[in-house]
């Protein structure tokens, strides 16, 4: 009889043992759940953000270009908001950070001596640069340019490039180009299409 009431007793004590694990572990992965809820929610947040509140900065002139654009300047976005030289021009950055990372940039290059005026070309070369593949080629008209651009993916990084050319006077060429790492395909087409409309262009009779 005594055995059979130790018996009893270590079966309730293991059915005891054996439902307080199962409800701290049910408790453990709806903790986990949870917080992957949390961050899935925070970086869809930072997505929704980055897209629905792009700030533009001030119009940044180039100067005797006749040229002058607005850049992505708040919300993650930081520009340096100053034309910097180069070998065959100047160029205007801006960069986007999540974090500690830098996930996506843009870039206005002002070319003072073009190697070609093809779109074409330009769209193969910048396609064979990244890696990636042609999705799409369209074109803006704005008052005083026509900017044809593309759209490329490469889907072993997941990098979207939206690169846009326009011919300028005096064999100049003014190239355009925002790439993001972001899993959200809309966000580097939207920035782009931003830059483009803060596009202002008179040209300067004097070069």
């Amino acid at each position: 009889m005594a055995s059979l009431q130790k018996k009893r007793h270590a079966i309730t004590i293991t059915l005891y043992m054996d439902r307080t694990y199962k409800i701290r572990k049910l408790g453990v992965d709806k903790i986990a759940l949870l917080g992957l809820f949390a961050v899935s929610l925070l970086i869809a947040h930072m997505i929704v953000v980055s897209r629905s509140a792009i700030l533009l900065s001030e119009p940044i002139p180039l100067k005797l270009s006749g040229l002058s654009v607005s850049m992505p300047d708040g919300n993650g976005w930081k520009s340096n908001k100053q034309w910097e030289s180069y070998e065959n021009g100047f160029y205007l950055g801006s960069i986007f950070t999540l974090g500690t990372n830098s996930t996506a940039k843009a870039r206005c290059v002002y070319n003072l001596s073009a190697e070609t005026f093809d779109p074409q070309i330009l769209f193969t070369q910048k396609a064979d640069e990244v890696k990636g593949e042609i999705k799409k080629i369209e074109q803006i008209k704005t008052d005083t340019l026509i900017i044809n651009w593309t759209h490329i993916e490469n889907p072993k990084n997941s990098r979207i490039v939206i690169f846009g050319t326009a011919r300028l006077p005096n064999n100049h060429r003014l190239d355009i180009e925002v790439q993001q790492i972001v899993n959200d395909p809309g966000m580097a087409e939207q920035v782009f299409k931003k830059i483009v409309d803060s596009l202002s262009y008179q040209e300067n009779q004097l070069i």
